[in-house]
């Protein structure tokens, strides 16, 4: 079925005219005019009446720039960074505020509210991660106190898909590359029956990424099919409702990371026997990087590994919501009810090693898998959101709406490895009521205020259980009645811990209109992130005598507290087809949890604390629509660092002189993890009319400045700055409804990494286990696109 939606597509020659939205939202580019309109404020608004800094792509801008991926995102959105996976957890960060955490730090919320069709997606699945039936993409930067919820401490970014239409359209989409990628989508919509709608979405396709498995001869790849409809009916003249169900596969094979940097000299598994004497006293210990990581070349840049360990990942779907509206006079009562599941699988090589641990220690007789771990579960949520709207047009108006979430994530993480074994059942359950209120009131013709405010009430849990069952070489530490292993039998480790907080924040902001087409406005916002364990932790005693190691972890994380101040200017300009919007902002964290790897130990472990923190920048974005012209040039300069942060983890080898002493470092004044002071982008297509076709030519740009992927300031997790180019050329149809169109990507072959972390250190000279100098030992992961690569693109939309 994937391919046939390719074939299909290459059937056909595809167009540039507005694309299909769901009824209640308008396209993003209105035929001749720049004006945009967004939804994710849970009304539907035009951008430049709103006091809020925004980003919208349209469906044709996302196709165009190639954003398949949740991390293309970056390339068209300045203020947007974030660490792209095709095989777990995506860490989003929005105005240099992002997380740093791993797939084991389930229950641990983003910083962005992630969307679908106003719907928030748990942080723990992969359900956005691969962008497709698309018709318009929001991103809201900055604090959403009010609006946005418990997850949106540094943004919103919503998805708005496809929907029912009062008349029949459609489209078909496909495309190839000459490095083995293909991408389908179809797309139907209109009337069934009086009063009722429906839409229908299939989507597929198959991802390489520039990663490969020497020992396996094996490339990396992803490949995603899923299926998303809606049925709408017209209850009465006042009375509708939306019925959607959605159900989404992806899969992937091999590693997303490969060695970028391993210290000069350092051994793999430091504290392993490898050379022995006459006697058998050891001389040696570790494995030497030649035999540990043969047929390559560890450096930046590179994007082979080699591994015996077969790393696969499966993440499975099965979602539906009913949205039901009432108009009753000015006002609007709305329901807006959704179930979330998610099956989550994936194996992996802890080390990206081709020498098992066993190997060492037996003599070359290594049990299978003995660098392997995996980790499953599912991730479940529900959601009801009850709203009253009255009608925007009013002088005073209002919205207002109770919201519940309940969201279970259950995890279960096996490594049979003696060095680092785990047995270890997670579970994580959040519920979140809350209240809302928003009012905005003109208070003169060029003078309109809005405010804000949200009550959060949120319930966390941690549930964990670790097995100690040495019989059938499951292993972890454990104490029984103080000794190192139980008596006989399998014995749990088991806690379970709770906690509760609350929290009122919200917003206000003043806007003046100098003129009809412009407007100046300035916001406050007061925002919250809410508490978190840090579910990576693993115990060593029993709860009712912990070790002094585990009562720190008892204890939930600190909640954040948010200042955020915001100036902006938006205008519309040469009758609409111009719009300028540009925003000034200073945003405060106190309380920032700071997301830091302790590698201190073999292998390093999430370190979540509070910290102090901010972000400040100007952003500017720039829309223009004319007849056969379109551009967009955005940019951003973020200044984000640690304001207060001592006694934060070292970078593993850091020396005294670097500022790491006894273990910890002063990261106060350092930037934080993933922000480039500055980036900027520009994309425009131009139409060339002939007789008989028109000829359209594209062009993306993107540059950013480096930046530290790793908080702890490792200077080997700097992605250097860096500009993309792609380029296309279509021929389109003298209706517009059909292109085909060629395109190159990274024009100019520049490679660099969306993520790097350096959760393990290895050791240098003869170290042993109790005591080693560590090595730093750095992985990163390659773009999809940090090569030059080559395709096609067709479309046909009816």
């Amino acid at each position: 079925m994937r391919k046939l939606f390719l074939l299909s597509s290459a059937s056909v020659v595809a167009v540039l005219a507005t694309p299909a939205f769901a009824e209640d939202a308008a396209p993003s580019v209105a035929n001749d005019t720049a004006e945009i309109i967004v939804t994710a404020q849970k009304r539907t608004e035009k951008l430049q009446d709103i006091p809020v800094a925004a980003a919208v792509l349209s469906n044709k801008l996302v196709e165009q720039a190639h954003v398949a991926d949740l991390s293309d995102i970056n390339r068209v959105v300045p203020s947007v960074e974030i660490k792209g996976t095709f095989n777990g957890r995506v860490p989003y960060g929005l105005r240099g505020i992002s997380t740093n955490a791993n797939e084991g730090a389930i229950g641990l919320t983003s910083g962005v509210n992630i969307q679908i069709d106003g719907v928030p997606v748990p942080a723990d699945s992969f359900a956005a991660n691969n962008v497709a039936d698309v018709a318009q993409l929001e991103v809201l930067k900055g604090p959403q106190a009010t609006l946005g919820g418990r997850t949106a401490s540094a943004g919103v970014i919503n998805f708005v898909t496809n929907g029912p239409t009062e008349d029949f359209r459609g489209h078909l989409n496909g495309s190839i590359t000459d490095d083995g990628e293909y991408r389908g989508e179809a797309a139907i919509s209109g009337p069934i029956a009086q009063g009722v709608q429906f839409s229908l979405t299939a989507f597929g396709g198959h991802t390489p990424y520039p990663v490969k498995n020497l020992t396996r001869d094996e490339k990396s790849a992803a490949e995603n099919w899923g299926l998303r409809g809606k049925l709408k009916f017209e209850l009465g003249e006042n009375f509708d409702a939306t019925v959607m169900g959605h159900y989404a596969l992806a899969t992937s094979r091999g590693e997303n990371f490969t060695p970028q940097y391993f210290t000069l000299g350092a051994t793999l598994f430091p504290f392993i026997p490898s050379a022995f004497d006459e006697h058998g006293v050891p001389t040696a210990f570790g494995i030497p990087q030649d035999v540990a990581f043969p047929g390559y070349a560890i450096k930046f840049g590179n994007t082979k590994y080699a591994s015996p360990v077969e790393m696969r990942s499966r993440y499975e779907d099965a979602d539906g919501s009913l949205q039901l509206n009432y108009h009753l006079g000015d006002l609007t009562l709305s329901s807006l009810t959704s179930y979330f599941e998610e099956k989550q699988y994936q194996s992996q090589d802890v080390f990206m090693s081709n020498v098992y641990f066993f190997d060492v220690l037996t003599g070359g007789h290594a049990p299978h898998f003995g660098n392997f771990q995996e980790a499953s579960g599912k991730v479940k949520q529900t959601t009801q959101e009850f709203k009253i709207a009255s009608n925007p047009a009013n002088p005073v108006n209002f919205l207002a709406g109770a919201f519940y979430s309940d969201t279970k994530v259950n995890q279960l993480v096996a490594r049979n490895w003696v060095a680092n074994a785990q047995n270890k059942r997670n579970i994580s359950t959040t519920e979140n009521v809350a209240i809302y209120a928003r009012v905005t009131a003109r208070l003169a013709d060029t003078v309109t205020a809005v405010g804000g405010l949200r009550y959060n009430h949120d319930k966390i849990g941690w549930n964990v259980s670790q097995l100690f069952d040495p019989a059938n070489g499951v292993f972890q530490g454990c104490l029984f009645n103080g000794q190192a292993s139980p008596p006989t039998g399998a014995f749990p480790c088991q806690w379970d811990l709770h906690d509760k907080s609350d929290a009122v924040v919200g917003d206000v902001a003043l806007q003046f209109r100098p003129s009809p087409d412009t407007m100046v406005y300035a916001s406050y916002t007061r925002g919250y992130k809410p508490k978190a364990f840090n579910t990576v932790h693993d115990f060593n005693s029993l709860q009712s005598a912990p070790a002094a190691t585990d009562k720190p972890f008892t204890k939930a994380t600190d909640q954040e507290h948010i200042n955020s101040f915001e100036l902006g200017f938006k205008s519309s300009l040469l009758d609409r087809h111009l719009t300028f919007n540009a925003a000034a902002f200073y945003t405060k964290y106190n309380g920032y949890q700071a997301q830091l790897f302790d590698t201190s130990q073999v292998v390093g472990v999430l370190v979540l604390a509070n910290a102090g923190a901010r972000t400040a920048g100007v952003e500017a974005d720039l829309n223009y629509v004319k007849g056969n012209t379109r551009a967009m040039i955005s940019a951003a300069y973020i200044d984000a660092k640690f304001e207060k942060f001592a006694g934060a983890t070292c970078w593993p080898g850091q020396t005294a002189a670097q500022g790491c002493v006894g273990g910890v470092q002063d990261l106060s004044g350092k930037p934080l993890p993933a922000s480039p002071k500055f980036k900027i982008s520009a994309n425009v297509a131009q139409t060339v009319p002939f007789d008989a076709f028109n000829m359209v030519l594209g062009g993306n740009v993107s540059a950013r400045s480096g930046a530290l992927l790793q908080g702890n300031q490792n200077p080997e997790t700097r992605q250097p700055g860096f500009a993309l180019v792609d380029l296309s050329v279509g021929i389109q149809s003298k209706d517009e409804r059909a292109e085909v169109t060629f395109f190159v990507n990274n024009l100019t072959d520049h490679f660099y990494l969306t993520n790097a972390e350096d959760f393990f250190a290895g050791a240098t000279g003869t170290a042993t286990l109790a005591g080693f100098t560590p090595g730093n030992y750095v992985i990163g992961q390659p773009a999809r696109d940090s090569h030059r690569y080559f395709g096609a693109r067709v479309s046909y939309r009816f």
